[in-house]
């Protein structure tokens, strides 16, 4: 997971303003969270019943354990993210303050 690091080093003001300024953005998705959550299951349960037709399969715990443990691991990087994000605008800040006080 060393493409993780790469998420740290870009999460700068800068960063996220060359993405905005160059990069290409995600597609637009109407959806609600819940409707889109909602597709991928019913197409991942239906792709389990091919293979087991018990409801409580396996399968379906196996898979709920990925995506609980995903969910979590991202949250965490966006959380840091968000607080790499702040100190960046903090440094900014500062140098604008004190460039401020300087011509003053």
């Amino acid at each position: 997971m060393g493409y993780i690091n790469g998420i740290f080093e870009r999460a700068t003001i800068q960063g996220i303003s060359d993405y905005l300024l160059f990069g290409s953005g995600p597609e637009r998705d109407e959806r609600s969270y819940e409707e889109r959550l909602d597709e991928p299951y019913r197409r991942f349960e239906k792709a389990v019943a091919k293979y087991d037709q018990n409801p409580t399969s396996e399968l379906f715990d196996l898979s709920n354990e990925i995506i609980s443990e995903t969910a979590s691991v991202y949250m965490e990087i966006g959380l840091q993210m968000g607080f790499l994000l702040a100190q960046d605008m903090i440094k900014i800040l500062s140098r604008e303050k004190e460039m401020i006080s300087k011509q003053d």
